[in-house]
């Protein structure tokens, strides 16, 4: 009976290492060295035209708010859909 908890033990020890295998991009590097970059779908990274992340981005744009103290427009970026950076947004 001990026996076969430790044939038990040992059968699902190696199986929890198998379950966690993830799939490497197939491209080569400019170096001519497989890449090394963990991918999760299809076989192609971002770097070598696999699927690009789903997020969508929004293009930084110049605060429109204005310096109490100069009266000149803020230099600051903002991404925000109120085309404001956080020192200006209420």
């Amino acid at each position: 009976m001990k026996w076969k908890f430790i044939a038990i033990g040992l059968a699902m020890g190696s199986l929890s290492f198998a379950q966690g295998v993830d799939n490497t991009c197939v491209a080569t590097t400019t170096k001519g060295t497989n890449c090394k970059v963990v991918v999760k779908v299809g076989n192609l990274c971002h770097h070598h035209g696999g699927k690009k992340s789903t997020t969508i981005t929004i293009a930084s744009a110049q605060c429109s708010g204005t310096s109490k103290s100069t009266n000149q427009q803020c230099k600051l970026k903002t991404k925000h859909e109120s085309g404001r950076c956080h020192h200006h947004r209420n």
